[in-house]
């Protein structure tokens, strides 16, 4: 931070320079670290510095973040985007991702009819209604890539490997 450095380029500690400034260590301590302090404390770190004090608060709290990291995203956006299997993977991966999840699909509803009707102890369900159950459910994660993907987009979301 600038007060930081103007501080170690007059070769000063922190403790010395809240006894210069009248202010709290702590509150050099804050102010270092990127927390905003009152006005009367940039004043009295201005005067000790013999700087303006606008520009003293101009530099420490400038902006150096794009608007765009600012856009309030709707919450059932931030929790799909926030999906850690999901989350994780590159563009091109979460594609492949989509694809093998609807091929599955599509392979697990034709094995539906393939597949001889046996019953099992589970609610009595059978094992054709299993495969349905897994057609859905991977088409169901399908989805969700899906909109993950375009999520990722829209945001610009993407890791700088993704």
């Amino acid at each position: 931070m600038l007060i930081r450095k103007l501080r170690e380029d007059k070769g000063i500690s922190q403790e010395r320079l809240a006894e210069a400034t009248g202010l709290s260590l702590r509150t050099i301590q804050r102010v270092e670290a990127g927390h905003r302090v009152g006005y009367a404390s940039l004043r009295a770190l201005a005067a000790t510095f013999d700087v303006n004090v606008d520009l003293l608060e101009k530099e420490l709290y400038a902006m150096n973040t794009s608007k765009a990291e600012y856009i309030e995203k709707p919450l059932w956006v931030r929790l799909v985007l926030g999906l850690p299997s999901l989350g994780r993977l590159a563009r091109k991966d979460l594609m492949k991702h989509e694809a093998g999840l609807v091929a599955y699909a599509l392979v697990a509803y034709a094995a539906s009819f393939i597949v001889p009707r046996v019953g099992f102890s589970i609610a009595g369900l059978t094992t054709t209604d299993a495969m349905y159950f897994s057609a859905f459910s991977a088409l169901l994660v399908a989805y969700v890539a899906s909109i993950t993907l375009r999520l990722r987009d829209k945001f610009n979301t993407w890791t700088p490997a993704g």
